[in-house]
């Protein structure tokens, strides 16, 4: 059986498999690597982070593949196998994150009052999470509630930048966004027209037509950080 025998290279393995793309292969190492940690009785804290990071591949490839009632029962399972970690891990990323999965899976899955109420609490954990704000608008249309909290995020998301060919928001301790992806949705059909809407879509083109043009720095946060380090005066000029 895959992971039998040093986990922590079997899941370097799943996540290369994920990357590249060889989606029935990661399916299939991913539900026996996390199945042979379900039936142990007992799991160490390094092996329960192993099982969570494995739930967490499972259900991203299960989405990818469409198979949605499967990537909800995974993301359960994610859900309720993270609480039973009690030492911090660096693997397995924010607990948001996995709510945000699960709002995805539920949605998919056509359980959207579910998945509502899973996006709600990402974005309360997180702080206001762009990506986790921006997938509950696209996974439920039309919902005011999610609307809002994707329109609240967008009000703290800071300066577009610049990252290599795309330009992306990306918020403090957040994960970036592409732009490209958060204007495809404030243009789309599905948001209700509101002025916040406009602000934010005339904000973020204008933004982007800066940079391009050189009016504005592709890395706004960084200039500032620069900026500050120099100094205020130039003590030669009064030598």
């Amino acid at each position: 059986m895959f992971g039998m025998n040093d986990p922590a290279q079997t899941l370097m393995q799943l996540e290369s498999y994920l990357q590249g793309d060889r989606l029935e292969m990661t399916e299939v190492m991913a539900t026996q690597f996390t199945d042979m940690f379900l039936s142990k009785k007992t799991r160490t804290q390094n092996e329960q982070a192993m099982l969570v990071r494995g739930l967490q591949i499972l259900c991203d490839v299960l989405i990818m593949r469409s198979k949605f009632v499967l990537a909800m029962t995974s993301a359960k399972t994610l859900l309720r196998e993270r609480k039973r970690i009690t030492e911090p891990s660096n693997s397995i990323g924010h607990y948001y994150q996995d709510l945000q999965r699960c709002g995805n899976s539920f949605a998919l899955a056509g359980k959207r009052r579910k998945a509502k109420s899973f996006f709600i609490k990402a974005f309360k954990y997180s702080g206001g999470c762009v990506a986790a704000t921006l997938d509950g608008v696209i996974a439920i249309k039309n919902d005011s509630k999610l609307i809002e909290l994707f329109l609240r995020s967008l009000d703290q998301s800071g300066p577009v930048m610049r990252s290599g060919e795309s330009f992306i928001v990306q918020p403090d301790n957040l994960p970036a966004v592409e732009v490209d992806a958060i204007l495809q949705a404030l243009e789309g059909p599905e948001l209700s027209i509101d002025e916040r809407v406009n602000q934010h879509t005339r904000r973020l083109r204008t933004q982007i037509a800066a940079i391009e043009s050189g009016e504005m720095a592709a890395n706004a946060k960084l200039q500032s950080a620069l900026d500050s380090l120099q100094p205020k005066h130039d003590y030669y000029e009064y030598s």
